[in-house]
């Protein structure tokens, strides 16, 4: 099975920061989650799979209704847990 949308989007994130700060790996995860939305609806049309496509669509909205105007929380959220994963406080920040 498949990640879903948002957790393909937080591995994004997470890998981006590894490089570059909250503001650029945001930015760059989201373009790349596009890419992948577009990919995966290509397998899943290459499949016949409509409910897949219609699940994809939702998931893919919600998270781009959330990200549009301030999408600091969003980002904020990302944030704290890649802070959680790397081991490292607040008051020790990457970038």
């Amino acid at each position: 099975m498949e990640p879903t949308l948002i957790e393909t989007f937080k591995d994004y994130y997470f890998d981006y920061r590894a490089v570059a700060d909250a503001d650029t790996s945001f930015e760059d995860a989201l373009s790349a989650l596009t890419f992948a939305v577009v990919e995966r609806t290509g397998d899943y049309a290459e499949a016949g799979d409509l409910d897949s496509i219609r699940n994809l669509v939702r998931e893919f909205r919600e998270i781009r209704l959330s990200t549009q105007g301030s999408n600091d929380s969003v980002k904020e959220r990302f944030e704290r847990e890649f802070a959680l994963r790397s081991g490292r406080t607040e008051e020790t920040p990457l970038h």
